[in-house]
């Protein structure tokens, strides 16, 4: 009998089944690039070789800062939350597009709005961002990956090394936190994900 993604199996060899969308957003945000000539842009981790294997052909530059792996690590140490921006310290209006995944469920609200000015800052004139959130209903038991295979068909991967607090919010609230970017597009699936595509002021 399958197991839900939804629910923990109890047995410690099961692996609960992936966790599987086609994304919109991503769709939307690569062919933006498109019409820069692929541009430059930034993606905040969890770092994937498919990812990397899917963006680099499609960018003229691609820049992975695994932003997961440092707030577990700094976490771990008892750093203070601000320390973790020092990694985000590229030149203003670097890239063209920027991929936060579901970076925003695993930070206070403090927290998103340093990451959103961040952003704001890094990102070109028209540049975008692509935001992914999950709600109640997707919640997943670890951090996971979001890894894109073909025809943007996206899979969540358990990263079981990383332990990051959870924080859910509702749509206004995300739309909030991230003004004054212009929100270009947002689509919530059936499993419960949300994406949200961003565009700079």
């Amino acid at each position: 009998m399958a197991i839900s993604p939804y629910e923990t199996s109890t047995d410690p060899y099961h692996e609960p089944e992936p966790m599987c969308y086609t994304s919109n957003a991503l769709r939307l945000f690569v062919e933006g690039l498109g019409q820069l000539r692929g541009g430059q842009i930034l993606d905040v981790g969890p770092a994937c070789g498919d990812n990397i294997n899917f963006l680099a052909p499609r960018v003229r530059r691609l820049f992975v800062c695994d932003m997961f792996i440092r707030l577990d690590r700094e976490q771990r140490l008892g750093l203070p939350a601000q320390w973790v921006w020092r990694h985000l310290d590229y030149s203003p209006k670097n890239f063209d597009g920027i991929l936060l995944w579901d970076l925003v469920d695993h930070l206070d609200n403090s927290e998103v709005e340093r990451l959103r000015e961040l952003t704001h800052r890094m990102l070109r004139k028209s540049g975008m961002a692509v935001v992914v959130a999950l709600s109640q209903q997707s919640i997943q038991p670890v951090v996971n990956s979001f890894v894109i295979g073909d025809d943007y068909r996206l899979s969540l991967r358990p990263q079981r090394h990383l332990e990051l607090p959870l924080h859910i919010r509702e749509n206004r609230e995300m739309l909030e936190l991230f003004a004054p970017f212009i929100p270009v597009r947002s689509f919530i699936y059936r499993n419960g994900i949300r994406e949200f595509l961003f565009r700079r002021n």
